[in-house]
């Protein structure tokens, strides 16, 4: 039924990204490899390039960069390409008839390679976009035309030959180049190694080979660059599943916004202020954090283009936007991918939105009540220095002398100026409220005050007579006190 049984492979891995290292390494082994155990060790003179990449393998040419074969009958060749961002290695395993080598043991060969080459695609940050397997055949029978037909006798042949085939062969196609193209892959959607079984007509070997292998320049050709797109297309379906789930962002940004909305409405008190920060704070992080709302919106919409562009090359290799098989197969995927990418976009571009209306809220409302609280703060702190000011006054003027000690009066001047930076530093503390370094501030003031008062109890009892050490135990005591006071007044949580 079929003869001239070949395997054709195309490897394609990212050139860029942070798996740039990983994809480079990986392809560099399959090149070993490919010496190693397959026999692929000889130049092919007269293409213009050698056996080693040109530029070296972190060059960013594109084109043709170098191939390699086998010496013998038969073909047995690898060639390295680069198309705009992606390496794609390609090898060919056409034995000579003699050989006697069916589709099954070209695939041993290969995974063979693969294998020795390391984890390679399997690897979840390989950098590996897809790896394609084309089992390629002719008919025997010169006036036979292949088919796709279910119940055909070629479907039944391509099961019993090819390897990993179901029991039951997907539906296929023929191309309009006249080619029966089946899948005979896992149906999973993120799948990463497809398997394609390509029969030709019996004479159609050159039209085969420049359609799935490359053409008399050694360019990618047309099937290569299909399945390059749609191993972009499944790559991205394999990103974006991978990503931290849509509903649990958007959930955790609900929860966030309910309970800023919450704290919002609750009537004036004095937990209020505390609660509007907490909530802001909470609603800023969750805006700011990896894969948070406004990158995930952006990189929904790059991937829904990148996509789109896939998509739209999809149609463009396969050379009919009706095909059906494998190819109507990966047109539905983009289309479906594309569609929840935008939707997916759009919803966290709304999400980004009561963000940004619930956090101006709350910023609004949190400027209002620390502007409240300092001109609370103010008016009381002006009620008392005036008054002090005012008994001040009046003493100079009534020229009233206070009967103080001596030795008490330094004591009584620290004490003052000690009151007057504690003042300051409360109408630090509550513009900061959020801020750990004027809690600190505050409670040094109130230490200030507490040594200044235990020195003029000191002063007052000791007189001129009292000792260096019991006035400076005295103010260290003092402090102490001052300090301990300010956390019951100036508590942590208070929101001052």
């Amino acid at each position: 039924m079929i003869e001239g049984e070949a395997l054709g492979v195309h490897v394609f891995v990212v050139t860029g990204g942070e798996h740039r290292a990983a994809a480079l390494a990986f392809v560099r082994a399959l090149w070993v490899q490919c010496g190693a155990r397959l026999g692929i060790t000889e130049p092919v003179p007269g293409v213009g390039v050698g056996m080693e990449p040109r530029g070296g393998w972190a060059a960013h040419t594109r084109g043709l960069l170098a191939v390699r074969s086998a010496t013998g009958p038969g073909v047995r060749q690898a060639v390295l390409r680069r198309d705009h961002d992606v390496l794609c290695l390609s090898v060919m395993l056409a034995p000579d008839a003699a050989e006697n080598l069916r589709w099954a043991e070209l695939d041993a060969q290969w995974s063979g390679v693969v294998r020795a080459a390391g984890p390679g695609a399997a690897a979840p940050n390989s950098g590996t976009l897809g790896e394609a397997r084309l089992y390629l055949a002719r008919l025997v029978d010169p006036d036979a035309r292949p088919t796709a037909e279910p119940t055909g006798a070629l479907v039944a042949t391509v099961r019993s030959r090819a390897p990993g085939a179901p029991d039951r062969v997907p539906d296929g196609v023929v191309t309009p180049q006249g080619f029966a193209v089946w899948e005979l892959s896992p149906t999973a959607d993120t799948r990463i190694v497809r398997r394609w079984v390509t029969v030709a007509g019996h004479e159609r070997d050159p039209e085969l080979t420049a359609w799935a292998w490359t053409d008399r320049n050694l360019n990618l050709p047309p099937l290569a660059k299909y399945l390059l797109h749609a191993a972009k297309l499944r790559y991205e379906l394999r990103v974006w599943r991978a990503a931290e789930d849509i509903a649990t962002l958007r959930a955790a940004t609900d929860a966030t916004i309910k309970a800023v909305l919450e704290r919002t409405a609750v009537p004036a008190g004095p937990s209020r202020h505390t609660e509007i920060i907490r909530a802001s704070h909470a609603l800023v992080a969750l805006q700011a954090r990896e894969r948070g709302l406004v990158d995930r919106s952006t990189l929904s919409r790059e991937m829904a283009r990148t996509v789109d562009i896939a998509a739209a090359n999809l149609v463009l290799f396969a050379g009919d936007e009706s095909l059906g098989g494998p190819f109507a197969d990966d047109r539905a995927l983009a289309g479906w991918l594309v569609q929840r990418l935008d939707d997916e976009a759009a919803y966290m571009e709304s999400a980004v939105r009561r963000c940004e209306q619930v956090g101006s809220l709350a910023d609004q409302l949190v400027q209002r009540s620390r502007q409240r609280r300092q001109e609370t703060v103010n008016l009381g702190l002006t009620g008392a220095i005036g008054a002090i000011v005012m008994s001040l006054g009046a003493i100079q003027a009534l020229q009233y002398t206070v009967p103080l000690p001596g030795p008490v009066k330094p004591a009584v001047i620290t004490a003052l100026g000690a009151l007057a930076l504690l003042a300051s530093l409360v109408v630090l503390r509550v513009v900061a409220p959020e801020r750990r370094w004027s809690l600190v501030l505050v409670r040094l003031g109130a230490g200030a005050v507490g040594a200044a008062l235990a020195w003029i109890v000191v002063a007052a009892f000791g007189g001129r007579g009292a000792a260096a050490g019991t006035t400076w135990t005295g103010t260290a005591v003092g402090a102490a006190l001052g300090v301990l006071v300010s956390f019951g007044s100036f508590g942590r949580d208070r929101g001052y």
